[in-house]
């Protein structure tokens, strides 16, 4: 896969992070609200929302693996970070009207917000399944003992 199909490609995959956020944000607001207070809504929604992002990282760059330097996944990683604040503080400010320093809060951790863990996740997920061994390629049978085998770690 050419350099600038995989960086257009990381985009659309970033949209798709979108339609996650979305619905686990519906999905909190229609079924856990009404069940649990705020602050645990909250947790399991951005927990579920994390969870749901790292399986679509993980089979994006499963697919992408085997085209992409180090440096290109962590510029994958930095590329949804970017998109991801950007599109945070632009529209739910600009648009939604939320003042900054309600989106701010979402950042503290030490009072249970737990965004931060959504935005190591997009940085960090490319990297990591892209360096764990075996993580990029399925295991391959090996030609004298019959049992599968993995490729070697990217350097």
């Amino acid at each position: 896969m050419a350099r600038t199909t995989t960086y257009l490609t990381a985009v659309a995959v970033w949209f798709v992070f979108g339609l996650i956020a979305f619905g686990v944000g519906a999905v909190r607001e229609v079924f856990l609200r009404p069940r649990v207070r705020e602050p645990t809504a909250h947790a399991i929604g951005t927990l579920g929302a994390v969870a749901l992002v790292a399986l679509v990282i993980s089979a994006y760059i499963r697919r992408v693996h085997e085209s992409c330097s180090r440096a290109d996944l962590l510029r994958i990683g930095l590329l949804w970070l970017v998109l991801t604040v950007a599109f945070e503080f632009g529209f739910f400010h600009y648009v939604v009207g939320k003042p900054w320093d309600v989106l701010l809060a979402d950042y503290n951790i030490l009072r249970g917000r737990l965004w931060v863990l959504m935005l190591a996740t997009v940085l960090l997920g490319p990297i990591l399944v892209g360096t764990i061994p075996g993580c990029g390629k399925a295991p391959v049978p090996s030609s004298d003992s019959g049992s599968p085998s993995t490729s070697e770690p990217r350097r």
